[in-house]
């Protein structure tokens, strides 16, 4: 069998596979969709808390794929990293992100890191490795404007603007790419205050997350409802353990089917899409999981949304929606612990 046979036998696998996939979730109670939809292609997902196994090499040639290991602290990343490799990492970040994870593949040609920050379902990823390994290719599925040229502390760099914004640029020895879905100002300003950031084992790197000492083991029947732009938000409920706590909301979206049913079988509901932000008292922001669940529930969508644990001296827990679907609005919850 030739390669290019065996290719496309398995290209012609993907439909079908796909199909499987979808009716996985068709049979469950109700979907999980990825909150950061602006993750580029070929890059790590969600990661875990312990380490990627490299995957066996051909028989005749050098790795063909490398899994890269996760990191969930960043303070752990540089340690992992030190003295080898020092990271390069960001000065400056808008109000409420944190470090989300990060990953290293220390056997692959370029040794590249990646590390990313959540601020709700809204995400920035930095991608770098060393110059002399080669430069990360510019252009993106996602552009809506050819590239254009710009300056990075006096360096030249390439902007691609599009559904995410995307930056490349070269520096103190290292190549980056940054991405992420907000405007070319802010992250051009991100990329300026990049520097390289040597481990100090006494020291957290700026951004890092902590996890409560003392987290809340506790369940809140909250039953807010809110009314905005025609839109109604009930926040239902909020159950926390020293793991993680997860919302529940309520929003009068219909969850109706994006395709026709195959015969005897259900379509996937969809997805009504928000954004939002999850705090605790003085704006202390919280990170979510890659994703949320959602079900339909009479004439509106259940949002199941899971987030970092919280103090259990915590008084206040804010959820703040801008978006279901295409409209924007503005949706603030305020509960008390």
């Amino acid at each position: 069998m030739t390669r290019k046979h065996f290719t496309q036998i398995i290209s012609s696998l993907t439909l079908p596979l796909t199909l499987l996939l979808t009716a996985a979730c068709l049979l469950s109670a109700g979907c999980t969709v990825p909150a950061d939809f602006t993750a580029p292609a070929n890059v790590p997902g969600t990661p875990d808390n312990g380490t990627g196994a490299e995957i066996s090499p051909t028989p005749t040639g050098p790795n063909f794929r490398i899994t890269p290991l996760y990191f969930t602290s960043l303070h752990s990343m540089q340690r992992a990293l030190d003295p080898d490799v020092t990271l390069a990492l960001p000065g400056y970040l808008p109000e409420g992100y944190l470090f989300a994870n990060g990953a290293w593949a220390p056997a692959s040609d370029t040794g590249w890191r990646s590390v990313g920050y959540q601020r709700g379902n809204e995400r920035i990823t930095l991608y770098q490795q060393p110059l002399d390994k080669g430069t990360f290719p510019i252009g993106s599925a996602v552009a809506s404007m050819a590239p254009a040229d710009t300056t990075i502390a006096g360096e030249p760099a390439t902007l691609v603007v599009g559904k995410m914004t995307e930056l490349f640029w070269s520096r103190d020895g290292l190549t980056f790419r940054l991405t992420g879905t907000l405007p070319s100002e802010e992250i051009i300003s991100i990329a300026e205050s990049i520097r390289p950031a040597p481990y100090d084992p006494g020291t957290p790197p700026p951004y890092d997350y902590l996890p409560p000492a003392n987290p809340m083991d506790k369940t809140f029947d909250v039953g807010q409802t809110i009314s905005a732009d025609n839109r109604t938000v009930t926040f239902v409920s909020l159950e926390c353990n020293p793991d993680r706590c997860e919302a529940i909301f309520l929003v009068d979206l219909v969850a109706s089917p994006t395709i026709d049913p195959p015969p005897g079988g259900t379509s996937p509901p969809r997805s009504p899409d928000p954004v939002a932000v999850f705090r605790v008292d003085n704006n202390t922001p919280l990170r979510t999981t890659g994703s949320y669940g959602y079900r339909g529930e009479g004439d509106g969508t259940l949002i199941f949304w899971r987030t970092d644990p919280i103090p259990s001296d915590a008084t206040f827990f804010h959820a703040t929606f801008t978006q279901f679907r295409e409209q924007i609005g503005l949706w603030e919850f305020s509960v008390s612990l």
